[in-house]
């Protein structure tokens, strides 16, 4: 399958994708357990007994695996984020806007991670819309 086949309707650039239901096995089932609270963004995990009655290791690698989807998902939300934190300021260079998204994301108590600089640059380069396209690429 080539890449753009593969790309789910969230894609945003290379690297930057959430993970879908085309991309799991047919064996895999809803794992119920999530609250959330849409008003606030708050959520839980709750397992349910099923799961907690499942061995330890086994819920170790359940729970790798949906950390792995969450950071995945985190990560696009921070691209998306940055886009939209950034919007106006096209003309300023990259370092610059991304030193205004990390003081905005301090500001709001929201921790990036250390690769985040390379997804953003990324973005950037390879994600942009179209009507973002016309600036010089030395700026960049």
């Amino acid at each position: 399958m080539n890449e753009i086949k593969s790309r789910s309707p969230y894609w945003l650039s290379p690297g930057i994708d959430v993970p879908t239901r085309d991309e799991l096995m047919p064996s895999y089932r809803p794992l119920r357990g999530i609250d959330v609270d849409r008003f606030w963004g708050k959520a839980a995990l709750v397992p349910t007994e099923d799961f907690m009655r499942e061995s330890p290791l086994w819920r170790i690698d359940v729970l790798d695996d949906i950390a792995k989807d969450i950071r995945r998902t985190r990560t696009h939300a921070l691209v998306a984020y940055f886009r939209d934190c950034q919007a106006r300021g096209h003309d300023v260079p990259i370092a610059r806007r991304i030193e205004a998204f990390r003081e905005v994301c301090k500001m709001a108590g929201i921790a990036l991670p250390d690769e985040l600089e390379a997804f953003l640059v990324l973005d950037q380069q390879f994600g942009r819309p179209a009507r973002w396209g016309s600036r010089d690429p030395a700026a960049r």
